[in-house]
């Protein structure tokens, strides 16, 4: 039997602690919240989701917004409003159902325009064409101006699909069911011809983030699906716009913030796209 690592977790901490540990390692004060009010809404929203995406806001960073601990904690100068974090989740959370909604308008969108084109362009008959469809995608990688790491994890994809294929009805199941993640995969191995009709289609419909090459369109895209990812699953914007790596606190490029704070902005949009 394989030996893994065992991974220690911090001791979950009750209410009545996390409040605890907010006044006296966090400076945090509740005047305007009260302590009891402050429970409910960390049993109902989660330490994770108000406190922990906001903390570099207020706790002592350097120059380059890397915080700044001293014997393993976290550095916070001044006393700050439980309602000051509160305010950061809302304000994040209050645009969530307008680009949930304009995130899905777009994928069913690609999701139909990519399999109608794959479908009449491609001779894809049975269950052997799709799988042998699926590796001539992968020829294209070579050509692939990614990292190596990108490459292969779309390659990971592909080989995903192509085992899972018996798991559908038929074909245009297949399609349906796909991630928008995995369907940015055949978009991008597609051959040109290909993707120039689904483009110009899309661009006609108004769903190509107002760009005109392909290159850029499936830079907005790459960043659309790490944005619906966040948002489907309830996590934090803020962890996605300031973290490359959260796992190794990792800071993204003042230059990727950007990019993803421009594609959140035209996603909160009330009516990003015209469905006549």
């Amino acid at each position: 039997m394989e030996n893994k690592e065992v991974k220690q977790y911090k001791p979950s901490k009750k209410l009545d602690e996390q409040i605890s540990y907010l006044k006296y390692k966090k400076k945090v004060t509740f005047n305007k919240i009260t302590e009891e009010d402050a429970c409910e809404k960390l049993l109902r929203y989660n330490y994770i989701n108000i406190i922990t995406p906001f903390k570099h806001r207020f706790a002592k960073k350097t120059k380059n917004e890397i915080l700044i601990k001293e014997n393993g904690a976290h550095i916070y100068e001044k006393d700050v409003e439980f309602d000051e974090y509160f305010n950061f989740f809302n304000k994040e959370r209050e645009h969530y159902p307008i680009i949930a909604k304009n995130i899905m308008d777009f994928e069913i969108h690609f999701k139909s325009i990519i399999a109608y084109n794959v479908l009449t362009t491609y001779y894809i008959e049975n269950s052997c064409q799709l799988e042998k469809f699926l590796e001539h995608l992968k020829l294209k990688f070579i050509n692939l101006k990614y990292s190596n790491k990108r490459k292969e994890h779309m390659r990971n994809q592909i080989d995903e699909l192509k085992k899972n294929i018996g798991n559908y009805v038929n074909v245009y199941c297949f399609f349906d069911r796909m991630s928008l993640g995995k369907l940015l995969t055949i978009y991008i191995c597609l051959d040109k011809q290909v993707q120039d009709l689904i483009f110009s289609k899309l661009k006609e419909y108004g769903y190509t983030f107002n760009v005109d090459k392909i290159s850029d369109f499936i830079d907005k895209v790459f960043c659309l699906v790490s944005v619906r990812n966040c948002v489907m699953h309830c996590n934090s914007l803020e962890i996605l716009i300031r973290f490359y790596n959260p796992k190794t606190h990792e800071l993204r490029k003042v230059s990727d913030r950007k990019k993803y704070l421009k594609m959140i902005k035209l996603l909160s949009i009330e009516k990003t796209h015209d469905n006549s």
